[in-house]
């Protein structure tokens, strides 16, 4: 019988993509030195991709210095939605730094001394970025480094892997961009530059960014969404594709939180309507469910707030049922729905835009997972 170190790499690869678990992984790269080697090489754990990890938030940091700074060398954790555990992994990388997940798996840091830097959690490769003096737009009044760091970039996505795990150097190809500043303005860079660049455009405040089919679009809180032209390395452009939604109030569209996410070959956008008394200072449910498109649904949006059972307990209308509001009603932010549309061509004559939103009624067999960080849209288990 041979030996397990003899067989073919192809037949390696074969059998750890076959494995579902982070677990089974780690056990296999110990079987023997060649396993071990091919484990190594990987950027991220070969696993289905019907279970994406997600990356836990820290615990909140002690007043006192010397749990502070324990606090800062913690371990971070990720959950893994397949098997339901959690893995931590040692990142002194990212500790005092602000960190957020980008597209394929890296993580973008930035710290007080407000370098950004690009980081794999798995492999530990470590590239530098230029910093965040670089922007063009800066915050008109000063901020502190400590506060800077934390409101500075909204959201960031790759085009590539910005390593090249053949020649194990960075690969100057891969684009990055970002929604920064009080503007919530795009900008991008690749590695190796020296600053960041602005996208030109006459709009701002950009709520997410994807990188789909070999280009960058991105959707702004208004809803229009554009799409980002380049023209040559260090110039850029972004040309509105689909107008805002009509029918619908500014002042309620900026509100509802928009993701924009690949899903099968399709661009979808997704719109998520909230609640709750922060959002109560600017708008009222009612004015948020006008905008139904047709749908017909009589029931009351409000009834997502009351208990469903209180003319049966009134007796205890003083105490569980007003607690159980109170609750609702005390939490700042609430979801109430979510909205799925996908991107198609505009047949309609006459029309300046080339693209459309068509409203999605199913996702199929397919998992949504929408986040600040990064979205995605998997097969169902």
């Amino acid at each position: 019988m041979s030996k397990w170190a003899d067989l073919p790499c192809d037949v390696l690869l074969q059998i750890i993509h076959r494995l579902s678990s982070i677990d089974d992984i780690i056990i296999s790269s110990v079987v023997c030195k060649s396993w071990q080697s091919l484990v190594n090489s990987f950027e991220k754990p070969p696993l289905p991709p019907s279970c994406p990890w997600l990356m836990l938030a820290e615990e909140n940091e002690q007043s006192d210095k010397s749990n502070k700074e324990q606090s800062q060398t913690q371990t971070r954790s990720f959950f893994n939605l397949l098997d339901t555990k959690v893995y931590n992994f040692k990142l002194p990388e990212v500790a005092g730094r602000k960190y957020f997940g980008t597209s394929l798996g890296w993580l973008l840091t930035i710290g007080t001394d407000l370098h950004i830097n690009l980081l794999h959690p798995l492999s530990k490769h470590l590239l530098s970025l230029p910093p965040q003096a670089t922007f063009r737009c800066q915050f008109k009044c000063y901020i502190r480094p400590e506060l800077l760091s934390r409101v500075f970039l909204k959201k960031a996505v790759l085009s590539k892997s910005p390593w090249n795990s053949a020649t194990h150097k960075c690969d100057c190809d891969c684009v990055i961009m970002v929604i920064y500043g009080q503007h919530g303005k795009l900008a991008f860079t690749r590695p190796g530059y020296k600053a960041w660049i602005d996208i030109k455009s006459s709009r701002h405040g950009y709520a997410d960014i994807v990188f789909y089919k070999g280009k960058f679009y991105a959707v702004d809180f208004n809803g229009v969404t554009v799409v980002c032209c380049f023209d040559g390395n260090k110039k850029a452009r972004a040309k509105a594709i689909v107008p805002a939604p009509e029918g619908i109030n500014m002042n309620i569209q900026r509100h509802i939180q928009k993701y924009i996410v690949e899903s099968s070959g399709d661009l979808l956008l997704v719109s998520r309507f909230r609640g709750g008394h922060f959002y109560s200072k600017f708008y009222s449910f009612e004015e948020e469910f006008d905008y139904k498109e047709n749908e017909s649904n009589d029931e009351d949006p409000k009834d997502d707030f009351e208990d469903e059972n209180s003319q049966d307990d009134v007796e205890d209308e003083g105490t569980k049922d007003e607690s159980d509001r109170k609750d609702i009603n005390d939490k700042p932010y609430v979801t109430i729905r979510f909205k799925v549309q996908k991107l198609e061509r505009c047949t309609q004559e006459g029309s300046e835009f080339k693209y459309k939103w068509v409203k999605v009624d199913s996702l199929g067999d397919q998992t949504l997972f929408v986040g600040d960080s990064s979205s995605v849209v998997i097969d169902c288990i």
